[in-house]
């Protein structure tokens, strides 16, 4: 079971998007602000993340970049409402493998995590 991290200061969003996920057959943690996300990804690497871009504390960009800085890759989803050209450029060069528009269409993320998990998935050798 691939475990997901959902980082977003919207309670209404976390709970929402738990119940999309868990209901795909994925494990969920919950993070309310970037910095409370580095906590977690230091103490137990989920194995995706969704992240929201506009948060207190630590927002997106800069979650991406401590995550950048230490080495650490994670495949992330990016959420939010509104996707300048800047910014998806900005996160696209910091390895972020998807971008979801608010509100999130439960096919769409169901279908995110899907791609990603089948290519993280190792296939057998040949013999």
């Amino acid at each position: 079971m691939s475990r997901v991290l959902i980082t977003d200061d919207s309670l209404l969003q976390r709970k929402t998007l738990s119940a999309i996920v868990a209901e795909a057959g994925h494990q969920v943690e919950t993070a309310c602000n970037g910095q409370e996300a580095l906590e977690k990804i230091r103490t137990n690497p989920p194995d995706c993340m969704l992240l929201d871009m506009l948060m207190p504390i630590m927002d997106g960009i800069q979650v991406l970049e401590q995550l950048e800085s230490q080495g650490v890759k994670i495949p992330v989803i990016v959420l939010t409402a509104d996707v300048q050209e800047w910014l998806k450029d900005r996160c696209l060069e910091l390895g972020v493998k998807t971008f979801l528009n608010k509100p999130v269409k439960q096919d769409h993320l169901r279908q995110a995590l899907e791609n990603i998990f089948s290519a993280t998935v190792p296939t057998e050798a040949p013999c």
